[in-house]
């Protein structure tokens, strides 16, 4: 079930699709111990239930290639850079990620592609549902 009780997305500001996709402010925490990307669930749009990284993709290969009907999903970039291609049934939107500033969520019936554009890419995927493969749709004509 879809969280119908979280706001619309910020007027004007990063929104995609018609306003079913936004970018959610972050900040990468540098020093010279390293990076500390932190999401206190609380001030996320959706109750995590699931969460995953996708690592070791070679560049250039593209994954995703999906959408789900309920589902939303919030995509941060922790390494790397990767591109996100978002379509419904007439709109198509590329949309860069990088480490730190802005993730991106997506609400149900946007498809996604993420295009890892380097080596040493990692993407955070937060769900707001556990895997179930009866909500997914593989092509983008059914947004």
């Amino acid at each position: 079930m879809v969280d119908q009780s979280i706001a619309a997305p910020p007027e004007n500001r990063g929104c995609f699709l018609g306003g079913r996709v936004w970018f959610i402010d972050v900040r990468l925490h540098s020093d010279q111990r390293g990076a500390l990307l932190p999401f206190d669930f609380a001030d996320l749009p959706f109750q995590p239930k699931r969460l995953f990284l996708v690592t070791d993709v070679p560049q250039g290969v593209q994954r995703g290639c999906h959408g789900h009907r309920s589902a939303r999903q919030l995509l941060a970039c922790a390494k790397g850079r990767v591109q996100v291609e978002l379509r419904d049934r007439t709109r198509r939107e590329l949309v860069t990620l990088e480490p730190g500033g802005q993730a991106l969520l997506l609400e149900p019936n946007v498809w996604a592609a993420q295009t890892y554009e380097t080596p040493e890419s990692v993407l955070l995927v937060l769900a707001s549902a556990p895997y179930d493969p009866s909500d997914y749709f593989h092509d983008w004509r059914d947004a």
